[in-house]
């Protein structure tokens, strides 16, 4: 890839990268988080590659990802399954930051407390890089309440806000399992279907952040259990 294209990749890849700790200093884990192993820090959104859960862990039946069969690539060598991605990643990732927010006042252990803090910064940046590509394909994203793989029902999300402290956290990891694993799909749609270079970049850099991050949020509610 040349020109253009080199630079919007460079620009995705670090989009989905992990994005750095906003605070200054690491809060004290609790008991649980600090049997945490050491070796991965939750980072924007995972990888893995094995195939996203489902079952138990789904709160609700994954609605089928927008899809377009490749075709000629238009704007900026993009096409439908680009433009199809980026429509569902904003508002995918505009609910995780609206969870992350409940989490910096809701949440009882420190570590889900910045894990929530490194999901906002990371999220924000994916959405700016997202919403870039919108305008120049002229398109828009889609509406918050569209039923996506992994997107909680309005429902859900009143019902985290209610919680604090343990209770909380319980519910918050086991939200944020499903809503990346509902990334993770999206993403990999994207990569097999999708043309923009860029696009194609930033689900592969989903795919597996998101991936090691579910691996992290699954060690940590284990600790709970």
């Amino acid at each position: 890839m040349t020109g253009a294209l080199t630079g919007v990749l460079a620009a995705a890849l670090l989009a989905g990268c992990g994005a750095p700790d906003p605070s200054g200093e690491a809060a004290s884990p609790s008991p649980a988080a600090a049997s945490l192993s050491s070796e991965a820090a939750p980072s924007s959104e995972a990888t893995t590659g094995s195939e996203a859960t489902t079952g138990s862990e789904a709160a609700q039946t994954p609605e089928p990802v927008l899809s377009a069969t490749p075709n000629e690539t238009g704007a900026a060598g993009s096409n439908a399954a680009d433009v199809a991605f980026a429509r569902q990643m904003v508002p995918h990732h505009l609910q995780a930051l609206e969870m992350a927010q409940l989490a910096q006042t809701h949440a009882g252990d420190p570590w889900v407390r910045e894990y929530a803090a490194k999901v906002a910064t990371a999220r924000d940046t994916d959405i700016r890089t997202l919403k870039d590509w919108l305008d120049m394909w002229g398109a828009e994203p889609l509406p918050r309440d569209h039923a996506m793989p992994g997107a909680q029902k309005r429902a859900e999300i009143e019902a985290l806000a209610k919680l604090s402290g343990p209770s909380f956290d319980r519910k918050y990891v086991t939200l944020m399992i499903e809503h990346d694993n509902g990334a993770i799909k999206l993403a990999r749609a994207e990569q097999a279907g999708g043309a923009f270079a860029g696009a194609k970049a930033l689900a592969v850099a989903t795919a597996t952040s998101l991936g090691a991050e579910v691996k992290e949020l699954k060690k940590y509610r284990a600790l709970l259990d």
